[in-house]
């Protein structure tokens, strides 16, 4: 899951209801909106001196990323090419993610995989159900139609080996969406923003006390179920996307009480079990940052720390449990300058 996280704008929380309420303190030009999306909610706060009321194109723009990418909408375009609609094309941004999805596959070793939207849905992940866990004979049935080398797109047609394969951008679009609206707020000239979508998160520029953004990273232990109540670090950010991603808030137990997170290893096609807690990667965007900080949950702190290694373009912060059950952190070199307390 990707986690909440905190908003930390000229010193004070803001993390507020949905709404577009009054400016934000600071200049007058700031105004932050709120809502509802993709499953989630989205905070956005951003400095245009001409003063334009920009919800309607931030609604607009959101609405259509979930017109093309969402697996909940049942009339979006994936959830039609994924059902084999062959009047269905894949648009820009669904080739775009998929692109980005395989590099990050590749350069994982497979660690990173969108075709396991079956997986996904026999475990009964996101639903109200109680978690299935999969018996071996059901794993092997379902890894014939898995796996990031099945699918691709040639001459604009989405090419899948098996009919029976779908595509789940889930662990990548929330970090596109932040970039998709990022790019909104570049065309149109607003050079002061932060955009947070479903805990994934874009900054620009300056906050409203003229500093740089920051986000306040909570502790992932069990029972901190309330945004900000009680923070692993604060971090500052401008210019980069961030996203962290756990599994200790959003689990759950199958009819036999074992506990099933959310985070599949495409190699097993088992939930990962290990002991890293959360992974807070800072990327140059934010979708790089989602598929990596996704990629982390499943291999695990050793394996997490060799891949930030030989990547400097990454940062990462990540909190793992130690024997005595105390909390253990690693962070990059890169990203500690970036530590507040």
């Amino acid at each position: 899951m990707k986690t909440h996280i905190v908003l930390l704008l000229a010193g004070l929380a803001a993390w507020g209801g949905t709404g577009c309420g009054p400016a934000l303190s600071g200049p007058p030009s700031y105004a932050t909106v709120d809502g509802f999306t993709q499953g989630s909610t989205y905070h956005i706060v951003y400095n245009d001196p001409q003063g334009r009321d920009l919800r309607t194109p931030i609604e607009e723009l959101l609405e259509d990323i979930d017109n093309s990418m969402s697996v909940y909408n049942p009339s979006s375009l994936l959830s039609r090419l994924n059902g084999n609609d062959p009047a269905a094309v894949p648009d820009r941004w669904i080739a775009e993610c998929l692109e980005l999805a395989r590099r990050i596959s590749d350069d994982t070793e497979g660690a990173f995989d969108v075709t396991l939207r079956p997986l996904i849905s026999a475990y009964r992940i996101g639903t109200e159900e109680t978690p299935h866990l999969l018996s071996p004979r059901e794993l092997d049935s379902i890894r014939a139609f898995t796996g990031y080398r099945k699918v691709r797109i040639e001459r604009g047609r989405l090419i899948k080996e098996d009919p029976r394969l779908a595509l789940d951008f889930n662990a990548i679009a929330q970090g596109y969406s932040a970039d998709l609206m990022g790019a909104l707020f570049d065309s149109l000239g607003i050079a002061d923003y932060l955009v947070e979508i479903g805990g994934e998160i874009l900054c620009k520029g300056k906050n409203p006390g003229g500093g740089d953004w920051r986000v306040g990273i909570d502790r992932p232990v069990e029972g901190n179920v309330v945004p900000g109540e009680d923070l692993q670090t604060i971090l500052t950010i401008s210019d980069r996307g961030l996203v962290t991603s756990g599994n200790y808030r959003k689990f759950a137990f199958d009819e036999n009480g074992n506990k099933v997170t959310h985070t599949i290893d495409p190699h097993t096609l088992r939930p990962a079990v290990h002991n890293l807690l959360s992974a807070t990667i800072v990327a140059p965007t934010s979708a790089v940052a989602d598929g990596y900080a996704t990629v982390c949950m499943v291999i695990g702190l050793d394996k997490s720390k060799q891949l930030l290694a030989r990547h400097p373009e990454l940062e990462g912060y990540l909190v793992f449990g130690e024997p005595d059950g105390s909390l253990g952190v690693y962070a990059t070199p890169n990203l500690r300058k970036r530590i507040v307390q």
